[in-house]
């Protein structure tokens, strides 16, 4: 398939109407998104992620390689997507995993457990979330994450207190509420 239209892309200082230049080509990056991933949303997502990092890395497209704008593009929304999909399938990994050799009971307390954990990670505000997602799920290093989120391994050492914080104070509010309700008590916040 050739670009219908060619946009060139000025190096130094000149304007570039970004809307224009990836218009023609959001229906087949949706199309290659959700083609790998298998799901409207974070199709979605992964196309919504590409665009703004070649809007951000723009500056790195140089057509004089031999590579279309469509080309480099799609190849942004193809690792996107496939980052998606590594995503969603730990989540399920997680979610699902059973521990055959577990007594029944135990098993589905642990799950319980893990499913309250993973219940107060969703709640958390995005900045106390990443660190605990890059840390605990992808098993990035304090330096790595610092790094990749673009702060000081302090900040991201005081992050993750807070989030482990957060968990607790959580998992302790669900306990309480389990308590009251088996009482036959009724909390309102």
């Amino acid at each position: 398939m050739k670009e219908n239209h060619h946009f060139p892309i000025p190096k130094e200082g000149g304007p570039v109407d970004y809307e224009t230049l990836v218009q023609p080509h959001l229906t087949s990056a949706f199309r290659v998104a959700f083609l790998i991933v298998h799901d409207y949303h974070l199709a979605q997502d992964a196309v919504q992620e590409a665009l703004w990092e070649a809007y951000q890395s723009l500056y790195r497209y140089d057509e004089r390689k031999g590579t279309s704008f469509r080309a480099w593009f799609i190849k942004i929304v193809t690792h996107r997507a496939l980052n998606m999909v590594r995503r969603k399938k730990k989540t399920e990994e997680y979610l699902d995993s059973i521990d055959p050799g577990q007594n029944p009971l135990e098993s589905i307390l642990q799950k319980e457990k893990e499913q309250q954990i993973w219940r107060a990670i969703q709640m958390m505000t995005l900045k106390h979330r990443s660190v605990v997602i890059l840390y605990y799920y992808e098993e990035f290093s304090i330096a790595e994450i610092a790094k990749i989120l673009g702060v000081f391994e302090g900040t991201v050492k005081s992050r993750l207190h807070k989030a482990r914080k957060l968990i607790a104070e959580k998992i302790q509010i669900n306990k309480e509420t389990q308590v009251f309700t088996e009482m036959g008590v009724n909390m309102h916040d």
